[in-house]
Formats: C-alpha cells, structure tokens, sequence
C-alpha cells in the first residue's frame, strides 16, 4: 500500500491510459473505417474476377489447317488466337481469303481454302449454313447492320450504343430493350440477324 503512495503519479497515469482505450471513440472510427475498406477491396477483387470469367464458345475449323476440328475458346479471341490453338496454317493455305482479326462467335465456322482452291468454290464452303449470311449482331458494325431489312441509320446506330453500353445480347429478344426496337420488329429481324 506504501508503494502506491509513493508512486501516486505512475498509478495516474496508467489508469488514465486504461480509461482513454476504453472510451475513445475514435478507435471505433478506426475499426469502421477498416471494415469498410476491406469490403470495397473486395467487391473489387469479385468484379475482377466476374469479368476475367469469359464466355466459352466453340468453333469449327475447316479447311488448310493443321489439326482442323472443333475448339472451345473465350469470347475474347480472335480468328487468329483460333487458328494457333489449331497448330496453324498448312503450306497450302491461301491466308489472304481469312480475316484473323474477326472476334469469334458460338457456333462459327472457319473455312481456310488452299490457294489453288477456285475462288467460286471458296464462297460456296463459306456459305454453306443459311445462319452464315445472317447479320451477327453482337459484333456487327453500323453499316453491316443497316444491310438488315427496315434498319436504318438511326435504329442501326441504337442497336450498337446499345451494345457498346451494355453488353452483349444474348437472345433474340433482348432486342425489345433498344430504343425503336418493339416485338413486332424483332419478329420480322429473326430471319435476318444472328445473336451467337
């Protein structure tokens, strides 16, 4: 008991330091603050990893390439990524006749002529589906889109802001949800247009 007399101001100041860990609110703040970071970084990390998961798609490649079949790939390759995965070109394939910056889409062929392949041919290969010759709407410019029957400049130009803003359409329908756009145009657009 004589040693906390004499050591009165020690005994002060330690209980002094308890009882402002005890009630300062600022460190409540702290912790909040904390929590509220964490839970940004990760909403961050989960809209980063929802975005890096990519659509697969599969495509048949045909014609004067090395290992010719069906491959699965992501919404993000191109022609050419295909075409490597594929081993490559053949000694015999007219690479001119192929445009390997085109993104891919489901279901699509790739047909690679040889270059002494008869150009009549060649388009007959390409044009072998009737989806072929549809307008693929998922990647399909201003101009290709206005090739549509009863899509002008303006509903063309809506379509793609459309697209560009968000996303991709995923089926027929979603067509509806562009400014000009009702069920009765999307019905006469389906002989037309292809959402891959």
């Amino acid at each position: 008991m004589s040693w906390i007399f004499k050591n009165w101001y020690l005994v002060l100041v330690v209980g002094a330091i308890l009882l402002w860990l005890l009630i300062d609110p600022s460190m409540d703040e702290e912790d909040d603050l904390t929590d509220q970071m964490l839970e940004e970084h990760n909403a961050e990390l989960q809209e980063e990893e929802d975005q890096s998961v990519a659509t697969e798609y599969k495509i048949d490649l045909k014609g004067e390439i090395k290992r010719p079949g069906v491959y699965q790939v992501s919404e993000n390759d191109r022609v050419e990524d295909v075409i490597q995965l594929a081993g490559g070109f053949t000694n015999k394939a007219d690479k001119q006749m192929i445009n390997l910056a085109e993104r891919v889409y489901d279901e699509m062929v790739i047909y690679v002529p040889s270059k002494d392949e008869n150009l009549e041919e060649t388009q007959q290969a390409l044009n072998t589906g009737s989806d072929d010759q549809k307008v693929k709407v998922n990647i399909a410019s201003v101009e290709e889109m206005q090739t549509i029957p009863g899509i002008g400049e303006v509903k063309a130009n809506a379509i793609v802001e459309y697209r560009d803003t968000y996303g991709r359409f995923e089926k027929l329908e979603d067509l509806t949800k562009v400014s000009g756009i009702g069920d009765k145009t999307v019905e006469k657009l389906e002989e037309y247009v292809r959402i891959p």
